[in-house]
């Protein structure tokens, strides 16, 4: 019969931890509790690589030197930590005392090698590790050179026991204050198929994390699916690794409490796994990480970039002379500078640059380890940096598809030297005609765009693009001519473990309706461009009073009912507008109806620029209370509950207690992802999430996340010969020759002429050939140019011959484009003239009908390059009477609509004509006793309907929120139309 009990399982994994390389097998007894320490295996270690150590203690302490040394360790345990202690070792009375030797880079050192072979692992097990309670025992644990690092509680799942025991154990039958606990690094709960860890115990507050390979360990054939822990983590030079490079201290900002940070799995193996390849590769490659939000990334990116600065090469040479660490933010990301930083064992070894090119140069030509910065500041730097033949690694955070653009030229002819173009272009056999120094210096750029021998990129993004697979991935063997990441850790991931919500879990989509007329303007036999019109007319519709006044107050009403009192009290929200103009007009409406209401919260916009609305002019200065500066910071203060975006603080933005997204934006693709985890971030009190959508649909959600919720792959190889069919389709527009681009080239990089000689030449390019042009083919050229300037510059990096024909086209066409004249895309403004909202509804918010989930599936998603093949024909515009333009709009969005969803327009034509309120209005009466006399009138005005619109009296009646709002909604109408009236 198998043998099931839980000994067994103990048996396999200290069998094999015991026959592993430099571990033995020591007993419980070995142990002296008093100083946390098996004094033999220490001793053993100092007396066999610090000889002239040991002599010299026992010259001091003649009658005792381990009993010397065991004091001083137990007592500076306590003060400096027992990690600094392995690391650093102490001073004993001028005796330096080493208690760890690691496994050395490289193999220069003998000496070193040695004393590394020298280290004492042990595995122990059934230890009874307290004074206090000493019938109680560990299962196992790991000690080095005699001190205790490890522990470990197993469970068999044969014997009806499994994690759950294992960390019921640690968190209810453990002492957290007992020193033996307290002092190990880490603290695992095994069973035969999963491991959790904490590198903390406090009781039945002790939180584990996953230490998995995925959510559920795979199944690996003959053994435990834990078996990797003992068989791949818990081996010798692993943990040395982890011990010299992984394991750290952190502090609390806030707090000031220190806690010991372990890497999860897949940080330790993502870096274990690109170090592994590049060690084997060498320089010259690209590499793709997809970790998903919660995954750690910015500790992983600094565990990389350390381990990068000290990697040798079989030369025993660093394969790196520098560690590059690029953010592609304007202001670095102070987060990943910390993580860096703190990981720095020497100083010095890390340069955050932050002044500008100037320090980004002297850090490149001094040779910094690892140097910090912005790619902006690589356009400023050209040759300036002494280099000479450097070799860089270069890791981008939040790789995607904007670094496959010049600003990545310039990093990589920044970092290039002259010779070093010159062997990588690669000369025509036939061709041995020497070449002008105009035709050198095209073939060094297209040559530096290209995929470089002594540059490696590590790109790390949750969302990767085609663009970016293809750049970054490697080639997926599943797919002819596709590409998937290195190395994944999946949102799917993130979310079974607990590191992030699942913002799908709890999804609102609500409906608008609306129905549109059109009035005596309207000119009944005018054509016009039926996807234009229509885009015009939506846009009115969303930006009407009515609509943000009616989904203002539906937000608003849901938020101080619902969403307020989630978090403890603590929880914020985020409205996601279409346009710049819509958040002005939300952050007016909001703020009237919580004046209104008498809310006890405060709002905050962001977006760019000035934005004029009625001839008043808005900034985010003017429109947020007086003192905000960084809104970001401000939105932490808890006054501050609803932040209203437009293009801003839909990506990289970090706030734990977001907890309800109001989207009023058409979004799609890499946007929806990005823009609805704003929410996802974990904190003490926030077990879920809401988003209330009034413009996407469903199964348009959920098909933009299913393409990140696992790996990402890309299905084909993005055609390179389309570069060609682009320049194909503009040459035959004959705007220019090519006899232009040959003389441009020839003013601009052999003369090197002053700007206004060329300025002249494209004047008259233009004059004589693009503006006599239709509009229609004015916007098919305007458009390819710019499709050719955006597909050459990242197609430049992919192929793998020069052909500076093309490098000449784009150097022309790149400044063409600057000059064609703006022509802002004609809409047919007319129209909003001649249309009237009649009818128009926004869906009351009812969380619990309407509230539902969208289901991910867990396979791997594959998307494809949508680009085409550069031939891109003219889709002619499909015209139509405004008549027809309004019968398909109303279709799609009247549905369900009644004469109550006109009232508003009837009951203020009525209310304008009641004498009796006018005159009140106008009395010097107080406000209250004005808007007393208009509640009345406005029943009054919905009583003498024929058929009076009983829903939204009973919500009158019913509702005092929606009361106090739509009496301050006429009354302000009112008002303001009783002024103009006087002036």
């Amino acid at each position: 019969m198998s043998n099931t009990r839980e000994i067994n399982f103990e048996d396999t994994v200290f069998d094999y931890l015991k026959d592993s390389q430099l571990y033995t097998n020591r007993q419980s007894q070995n142990f002296n509790l008093d100083y946390l320490l098996d004094i033999e295996q220490l001793k053993k270690f100092i007396c066999n690589t610090q000889p002239d150590i040991w002599k010299k203690l026992k010259k001091q302490f003649p009658e005792n030197p381990m009993e010397a040394v065991a004091k001083e360790f137990a007592k500076l345990r306590e003060k400096r930590g027992i990690l600094t202690l392995i690391r650093e070792g102490f001073v004993l009375q001028g005796a330096t005392i080493r208690l760890i030797a690691f496994k050395p880079a490289s193999d220069l050192n003998p000496a070193h090698l040695t004393k590394y072979q020298n280290n004492q692992f042990s595995v122990i097990r059934q230890v009874h590790y307290s004074s206090k309670y000493p019938d109680k025992s560990l299962d196992l644990v790991i000690a080095i050179n005699g001190i205790p690092i490890a522990t470990l509680e197993l469970k068999n799942e044969f014997t009806g026991q499994n994690i759950t025991h294992a960390v019921e154990q640690y968190s209810k039958r453990r002492d957290s204050k007992d020193p033996f606990l307290k002092n190990c690094l880490v603290h695992f709960a095994v069973d035969n198929n999963t491991v959790l860890m904490t590198t903390k115990l406090e009781n039945g507050n002790t939180t584990f994390l996953p230490f998995n390979r995925d959510t559920k360990n795979p199944i690996i054939p003959d053994k435990f699916a834990s078996s990797y822990l003992w068989e791949e983590v818990l081996q010798a030079d692993s943990l040395l690794e982890m011990l010299n490079n992984y394991i750290f201290y952190e502090e609390d900002e806030k707090t000031k409490e220190i806690s010991t940070i372990f890497p999860r799995y897949h940080q330790r193996d993502c870096v274990r796994q690109l170090l592994v390849d590049v060690k084997q590769n060498g320089t010259g490659h690209n590499y793709l990480i997809q970790h998903s939000a919660g995954s750690g990334k910015s500790k992983t990116i600094a565990w990389l970039a350390h381990q990068l600065a000290n990697l040798f090469g079989d030369d025993q040479e660093p394969i790196f002379d520098s560690i590059i660490v690029i953010t592609d933010r304007i202001v670095l990301d102070t987060q990943l500078q910390k993580q860096i930083k703190q990981f720095e064992k020497i100083n010095g070894t890390v340069k955050t640059i932050k002044k500008g090119s100037k320090e980004l140069i002297q850090a490149l030509t001094d040779g910094d380890k690892i140097i910090i910065s912005t790619l902006q500041k690589f356009g400023y730097i050209g040759d300036l940096a002494k280099l000479n033949g450097k070799r860089f690694a270069i890791i981008v955070d939040e790789a995607h598809s904007s670094q496959s653009g010049e600003n990545v030229k310039d990093l990589k002819l920044s970092l290039t030297t002259n010779e070093a173009l010159k062997k990588i272009i690669k000369q025509d056999e036939e061709n041995t005609e020497p070449k002008d120094s105009v035709e050198e210096e095209l073939e060094k750029i297209m040559a530096s765009r290209q995929q470089l021998p002594h540059l490696s990129f590590f790109a790390f993004t949750a969302t990767p693009k085609p663009k970016t697979l293809k750049l970054f991935g490697i080639p997926d063997p599943s797919k002819p001519s596709g590409y998937r990441p290195c190395h994944e850790y999946t949102m799917r991931q993130a979310i079974d473990e607990g590191f992030i919500l699942n913002v799908l879990d709890n999804y609102i989509t609500k409906n608008t309706y609306f129905e549109l007329i059109q009035n005596e303007k309207a000119e009944d036999d005018k054509d016009f461009e039926k996807l234009k019109a229509k885009r015009l007319l939506l846009n009115e519709v969303n930006k009407h009073p009515h609509a943000i006044a009616s989904k203002s107050y539906v937000m608003l009403n849901h938020f101080m009912d619902s969403t307020i009192h989630k978090i403890n009290g603590k929880a914020k929200a985020m409205l996601v507008t279409s346009s710049r103009a819509h958040a002005v007009l939300y952050k007016l409406g909001f703020d009237k109806i919580i004046k209104e209401q008498g809310y006890n919260i405060q709002t905050l916009v962001a977006f760019s620029g000035t934005v004029e609305i009625d001839l008043e002019k808005y900034t985010e200065d003017s429109m947020n209370p007086p003192k905000v500066k960084d809104i970001a910071e401000e939105f932490k203060k808890p006054q501050y509950k609803i932040l209203i975006v437009a293009n801003k603080f839909q990506t990289g933005f970090d706030q734990p207690l977001l907890h309800t997204m109001y989207v009023d934006k058409a979004l799609g693709g890499v946007a929806t992802v990005q823009t609805l985890s704003r929410l996802n971030r974990i904190t003490n009190g926030k077990k879920d999430t809401l988003v209330i959508d009034f413009a996407n649909k469903e199964e348009d959600i959920k098909k933009d996340f299913q393409d990140y919720y696992q790996t990402t792959t890309l299905e084909d190889a993005i055609d390179t010969q389309k570069i060609y069919n682009l320049k194909y389709e503009i040459e035959k527009v004959d705007v220019f020759s090519k006899e232009d681009v040959t003389q441009f080239i020839e003013k601009s990089l052999r003369k090197k002429v002053k700007s206004e000689i060329l300025s002249a030449d494209f004047r008259k390019i233009i004059d004589e050939n693009y503006v006599p042009l239709d509009p229609e083919n004015k916007k098919q050229f305007r458009d390819n140019l710019n499709k050719y300037i955006r597909q050459y510059a990242f197609i430049s990096q992919i192929i793998t011959f020069i052909d500076t024909e093309l490098e000449k086209f784009y150097l022309f066409v790149k400044l063409l484009y600057k000059y064609l004249p703006y022509e802002k895309a004609t809409l047919p403004l007319e129209i909003i003239q001649m249309v009237n909202m009649d009818k128009y509804r926004v869906e009351e918010i009812d969380e619990k009908k309407d509230k539902f989930s969208i289901i991910l599936n867990t396979e791997d998603a594959t998307i494809t390059n949508k680009e085409g093949d550069g031939h891109t024909p003219p889709t002619p515009e499909l015209t139509a009477v405004l008549e027809t333009i309004i019968k398909e709009i109303n279709e799609k969005y009247s549905v369900d609509l009644g004469d109550d969803d006109k009232v508003v327009k009837e009951v203020y034509k009525t209310l304008k004509e009641d004498e009796g309120l006018i005159s009140s209005l106008r009395a010097n009466n107080i406000e209250d006793v004005k808007k007393m006399k208009l509640r009345e009138s406005i029943e009054d005005a919905l009583l003498k309907n024929a058929e009076p619109p009983i829903v939204f009296l009973n919500k009158l009646t019913n509702d005092k929120g929606f009361a106090n709002h739509v009496v301050s909604k006429f009354f302000n109408l009112l008002m303001d139309e009783l002024k103009d009236d006087a002036a």
